[in-house]
Order: structure tokens, then sequence, then C-alpha cells
């Protein structure tokens, strides 16, 4: 589960029902994305099929598309994008999108061939923020005037969390009252970067006694991430949570967001949650990631990799409340301006509007 997933998500149940009917197709396979929208009443499909690669399931996708009738094809990453717009050539709805969530730069020279062929028979590509953008441009050779840019929303907002379950989460993790908790919420893959979280952690505990870390989501580096832990001596310290549903609760406990991304970050759903929440954000400067927190006002932005850089920040704002609460009510400004449900939803609808017509 990450950011793709959850701006499916929110889309889907975000999207006027009155006005558009929606279906969910997953190529391959579900998740718990998926079944949480089922459990909603929302369409879901698996198709179950096997290879990206196989010419017969683009004609079988193509025949399942023109049988339904869509208008609109919307397509969410790479191979799910390159697979559906494929089909789409053959099926012919009326219009077709593909939606960019990060800066892709393992693809190579072939995958960006093909994508620079097929943006010429997209409608319009959805970029999530100007990082990403640029890039579609300067690597993915999008032409310039099909490219739209919606920045991310939040999904999860500490409002729809109770006191009773902050105080489960206290209790869970034996935090004190006036504990400084740092909280990242990001699948724990080598690009998230934790290891420097928890680097930066280890320089911190010896200034700042009170200092906790909550490192939310799952991943393939799970166990190196905890034998990291053990080896440097921050076992209940640093907590590794698995992954979670609903973040709010980690949101409210949290005095400072982190996101240590190290090779690429198109626009961070769990940072803009922390801006909804009030927070200030530490983040890798890379990618989208300057596009969410203004080094400072609502926060600080480090080269990647930099523990040290990270610590001195997460240092400051234990030893400066003031400016710590300044931070956060400029991250809550931000996202009310630029990255709202409200926002998201509109520019999407606007979107869809403009390819059929439908717009008033």
């Amino acid at each position: 589960m990450g950011g793709i997933e959850r701006v499916i998500q929110m889309m889907v149940l975000g999207l006027d029902p009155s006005r558009y009917e929606v279906q969910v197709w997953c190529l391959a396979r579900g998740g718990v994305i998926a079944e949480d929208l089922l459990r909603r009443g929302a369409a879901v499909r698996t198709l179950g099929l096997s290879s990206y690669h196989s010419p017969l399931g683009v004609l079988t996708l193509a025949g399942r598309l023109r049988r339904e009738g869509f208008d609109i094809v919307h397509a969410h990453g790479y191979f799910a994008g390159t697979f559906a717009r494929l089909a789409a050539l053959l099926a012919r709805p009326t219009a077709v999108i593909r939606h960019i969530h990060t800066t892709e730069h393992d693809l190579k020279l072939r995958n960006r061939a093909m994508e620079a062929f097929l943006s010429r028979c997209t409608d319009r590509v959805l970029c999530v923020s100007r990082a990403v953008g640029d890039f579609a441009v300067d690597r993915l050779f999008v032409p310039p005037g099909r490219i739209r840019i919606v920045y991310n929303a939040a999904y999860s907002e500490p409002d729809r969390c109770t006191e009773e379950d902050v105080r489960a989460l206290r209790a869970k993790y034996r935090l004190g009252a006036d504990d400084f908790v740092v909280v990242s919420v990001a699948s724990l893959t080598a690009n998230k970067g934790h290891d420097v979280l928890i680097r930066a952690m280890q320089q911190l505990v010896g200034r700042h006694g009170n200092v906790r870390c909550l490192i939310v989501g799952e991943g393939r580096e799970r166990q190196e991430l905890a034998s990291l832990i053990g080896r440097l001596g921050l076992v209940g310290r640093v907590f590794l949570t698995g992954m979670q549903i609903d973040v709010a609760p980690f949101l409210s406990l949290a005095r400072v967001l982190v996101l240590c991304s190290v090779r690429r970050e198109g626009l961070s759903v769990s940072l803009i949650e922390g801006a909804a929440a009030g927070l200030p954000l530490l983040g890798s400067d890379l990618g989208g990631i300057p596009e969410v927190i203004r080094h400072g006002v609502n926060g600080f932005v480090f080269p990647p990799g930099d523990a040290g850089a990270l610590a001195a920040a997460i240092g400051r704002l234990i030893d400066e409340p003031a400016l710590r609460e300044r931070m956060g009510r400029q991250s809550r400004n931000l996202y009310q301006a630029r990255f709202s449900k409200q926002l998201f939803i509109a520019a999407v609808e606007g979107i869809y509007d403009e390819l059929t017509g439908d717009g008033a």
C-alpha cells in the first residue's frame, strides 16, 4: 500500500457519484485498498493478467474495455499505464489519461521510447508535482501541452481519530506525555531512507532523552531495519509499527513528520497528511518534496542521506517550541491552499469534463 493506491482511493470515494460511474480494474491482483473499496461498495475487478508483456493480454483487455463502453480510461503507474493505453488504442474510449506519480529514473531506454510514443496517443498526462511534470517532459518526452499538474491530497486527517485512539497508541509504545515523537509514514523500501532516520535518532538520544520515533509502514527492508535499531541501541526508542490502514492517530501523536527518500519522490501523500495535521515537516531535498516543504517556513529540507543534517533539524524543533508551532500553522495553511481533497477532486473532475465535453 503506497501513495498511488491512496490517490486512487481518494478519487473513487471523492468523485461525484451522480455524475461519474467509477470502476477500479487491477491488472494482476488487488490488495488492502482494493479490499477496502469493495467493503465500501465500490466496483473493483481483479483481472489476474499473468504478464505485462503479453500481446494476448492487451487484446483481452481491449475487448473488455470495448464491451463496457467506458468514456474515460485513467491509468496509474508505468506498467498499468502502458498496458491500459495499448488496449485503449484498440478500444477507443472518449478519453485516455495517464497519471504519473513519481520520477521514474529506473526506466530503460525502450521504456522511455514507449512512453514517448504512447503520450502522443494520450489526451492528458497528470503529474503529481511540478518536479514530476519536468521529468515527464525532459526524460519521457511527453509533449508539454498534454501535461497537467494535479497535486495529491491527504487521505488521513487527525480529526478522524479520537482521544481514545491516541491513548491506546501511547500505551502500546509506552510513550510519555512529554515525549517528543518523530513519525515517518512510508513503505519499508531502500528508497525511503529509513536507515537515515534511524541513524539520526542515534545522534539525538544522547542530547534529548525524551525523543521517540515511530516508523509506520511495511516492506522488504523490515528485518534489516530492525537489526539496525538493535545494533545502535535504539530498541524502545525507535519502533516499526507495521502497515496501518489509518495513520491519523499517529499524526495526532507526532511533533514532526519526516520523509528521508534518497533517490526519488514524486509528491508524498504522507507529507501532505502531515501538513493537514498542522505538523512541521522534514524531508529530503529532491523530487516534489520542496513543493510541500518550504524550507524555513513550514519545515526544513536536507540533503538526501544526510543523517547529521536531519538530526540537527529535529534537534532545533525540539529546542524551539515556538518555531515548531509556527511551522505547524504554516503547514496547515499550505495544505488548505494547495493540497486539500476538495481541490484534488475538483481538478480531476475538471479534466474529465474538459475531455468529455461535459463542462458547464
